[in-house]
């Protein structure tokens, strides 16, 4: 079995250019998401680099891929977080919310 020990992203201009996985060549990408959680401390890192589509189709494709692998656990918080962000999109537009019990906390 092999561990990833290193992973490099390299930003060229204010754009992504390319990742390097344990120093090997790096391979080209045009998009990614970084989403940290620090220990003991409720607060993180948000770092995404790309546009909205190719962004909202990795979110997505996570998703899926949660599915396929039987990360049920994983994809039912996912299907919380999408109804939550669903809601505050409702009251943004003045819409009624969903009335349902089951809320995500949120964490900075």
């Amino acid at each position: 079995m092999t561990f990833l020990k290193e992973a490099t992203i390299h930003i060229v201009d204010g754009k992504v250019d390319d990742i390097h996985f344990d120093g090997q060549e790096g391979l080209g990408i045009d998009a990614f998401l970084l989403v940290t959680h620090r220990r003991n401390v409720e607060e993180g890192h948000f770092l995404a680099f790309g546009n909205s589509d190719r962004v909202g189709k990795m979110l997505y494709n996570f998703y899926l891929n949660c599915l396929r692998n039987d990360y049920v656990e994983l994809g039912e918080t996912l299907e919380k977080v999408a109804g939550d962000i669903l809601d505050v999109a409702r009251i943004a537009r003045g819409r009624p919310l969903r009335q349902l019990t089951d809320r995500v906390e949120p964490v900075n």
